[in-house]
C-alpha cells in the first residue's frame, strides 16, 4: 500500500456526506487495517484528490503512517498511526485514495474537544441512521442503507487501543440508537432517551422506525416504546395539506388499531415551553410512568439540552419527513 492518501476524521465525514448517492457502493469496497504507505502528497495534489471527492474544508484531516514521519503543513491536520488498525478500519476508494471507515471516523471525531457531547451523539445518530446532512435544499438526503450501526461502532471501540477519542466514544455511543430517519427523529429520541443527568427524560428502551404488524401489512413508528406499545410520530409544523394530513391519519389508524398508542408531536410542541411541558406530561401518562426526577437542577439541564438541540429543531423541524 504505497503512496496512499487516507481522509480521516472531519474530512472523512465530509466525504461521506458528499457521496450520499454512492454510499451503498462505497461501503462494499475493499477494506484493510494496514497503515503502511499512508502519506501526505504535495499541496496541490492533495487538494485535487480531496476536491474530486467533495472534501473542500481545510485543513484536510489525513491519516499517516507515523513510522515514516511527515512534514507539518498548514493545509493538513495529520493523525499519525504507528500500528496496524483492526481489519476493515480503512476503505479503499480507488488505487491511491482511502478513507477511514464510518466506525473509525466516529471515534476520531470524538477527539475534537470543540464539539459538545450533544454534537457527537447527534453525529452518531446520523451515521447509524438513514439520512446524511448535506447542502441540498432541505439540508439532508435520505439513504437506503445506514453508514454503520451502534453495534459495529461498539465492536471497533472494544478492539482498538491508544487512539485519541476512544474513551469519549465509549461513553457516548451508548446514548445513540439505530435507524433514525431524520434530524427531527434524532432530536426527539435524544429528548426522551438521554439520561436525566444530561437533561433528557431518561425513558426507554426505545426503538426507532419500529416495525408494527397491521392487518394491511407492516407499518413503522418513528419512535416506539415497544414494552408499553406507545409511539411518537413527528408531524412537522401544525398546518399540512389536506392530502398529507389524511395520509398520515390513515396510516396511524392502522397502527393504533394494532394496539399502539400514538402521540403526535408538532414543531410547536418543541419550540413553545408550555406545549413542550404538556408533551412531557402526556408521554409519561401514556407510558403509565409517574414523573419523578430527583436530579438536582434538572429543569436547568433540560433547558440546556433543548437549547443545544434548538438549531436543529429550527433548521429541520418545519419540514415533515
Amino acid at each position: 500500500m504505497e503512496g496512499i492518501v487516507c481522509a480521516c476524521g472531519a474530512s472523512a465525514l465530509e466525504l461521506y456526506r458528499s457521496s450520499k448517492r454512492l454510499i451503498p457502493t462505497l461501503l462494499d469496497k475493499p477494506r484493510t487495517g494496514k497503515v503502511t504507505g499512508l502519506m501526505v502528497p504535495p499541496r496541490q495534489f492533495l487538494e485535487d484528490d480531496m476536491t474530486a471527492r467533495g472534501v473542500t474544508k481545510q485543513p484536510y484531516h489525513v491519516l499517516v503512517d507515523g513510522n515514516h514521519g511527515y512534514n507539518p503543513r498548514r493545509d493538513i491536520h495529520a493523525v499519525a498511526c504507528y500500528h496496524p488498525l483492526p481489519p476493515r478500519s480503512l476503505i479503499k476508494i480507488d488505487k491511491g485514495f482511502w478513507v477511514t471507515s464510518p466506525e473509525l471516523t466516529f471515534i476520531q471525531i470524538c477527539a475534537d474537544e470543540e464539539l459538545s457531547d450533544f454534537d457527537i451523539i447527534s453525529l452518531g445518530y446520523e451515521l447509524c441512521g438513514t439520512y446524511v446532512l448535506d447542502d441540498s435544499w432541505d439540508g439532508l438526503t435520505c439513504i437506503d442503507e445506514s453508514l454503520t450501526s451502534t453495534e459495529k461502532i461498539g465492536r471497533l471501540i472494544n478492539s482498538i487501543h491508544r487512539v485519541p477519542g476512544i474513551k469519549r466514544a465509549r461513553n457516548l455511543i451508548k446514548h445513540v440508537h439505530d435507524l433514525s430517519n431524520s434530524p427531527m427523529e434524532t432530536t426527539l429520541a435524544m429528548l426522551v432517551s438521554l439520561p436525566t443527568t444530561k437533561g433528557g427524560f431518561g425513558l426507554g428502551p426505545i426503538s426507532l422506525n419500529h416495525p408494527v404488524a397491521t392487518p394491511v401489512g407492516q407499518r413503522r413508528v418513528d419512535i416506539a416504546f415497544p414494552k408499553q406499545r406507545v409511539g411518537l410520530e413527528y408531524q412537522g409544523k401544525e398546518f399540512h395539506s389536506i392530502e398529507a394530513a389524511g395520509r398520515d391519519a390513515r396510516r396511524q389508524n392502522k397502527i393504533v388499531g394494532s394496539g399502539f398508542t400514538i402521540l403526535n408531536v408538532w414543531y410547536e410542541d418543541l419550540i413553545d415551553e408550555h406545549l413542550f411541558q404538556q408533551l412531557v406530561t402526556d408521554l409519561f401518562r401514556a407510558l403509565g410512568i409517574r414523573k419523578r426526577i430527583r436530579v438536582t437542577g434538572y429543569r436547568t439541564l433540560q433547558k440546556l439540552l433543548r437549547m443545544q438541540l434548538m438549531p436543529a429543531i429550527k433548521a429541520y423541524g418545519s419540514n415533515e419527513f
